[in-house]
C-alpha cells in the first residue's frame, strides 16, 4: 500500500474523504478524480468502488489520467491518497 501526499497543485481537486482515481508520475500525485464526480449514482461504499472500476462511464477520466501518469484506485482522506 502506497500513500501519497496531495500536493498544493491539486488543492482545487481535493474534496476530502472519498474513493478516487489518481495519476502518479515519479512518485508524485499529478491528477485526481473522485468516483462521486464521475458516477452520479456512486454511494461511497467499498462495494460501489469495486464495481466503479468496471463502469464504462469512468473511461474518459481514466484516459485523461493515463496521459499524466500511472492510474491508481484509492481513497482520499486527510490530504493523502492511499492506493488500494
Amino acid at each position: 500500500m502506497r500513500v501519497f501526499k496531495i500536493p498544493d497543485a491539486l488543492a482545487t481537486s481535493y474534496q476530502g474523504s472519498g474513493y478516487a482515481l489518481a495519476a502518479v508520475t515519479g512518485g508524485q500525485l499529478v491528477g485526481l478524480r473522485y468516483f462521486s464526480d464521475l458516477l452520479p449514482d456512486f454511494d461511497g461504499s467499498a462495494a460501489a468502488a469495486r464495481s466503479a472500476v468496471d463502469d464504462p462511464r469512468i473511461g474518459p477520466a481514466v484516459r485523461e489520467l493515463q496521459a499524466l501518469g500511472l492510474v491508481s484506485v484509492g481513497m482520499c482522506s486527510a490530504w493523502e491518497f492511499v492506493e488500494l
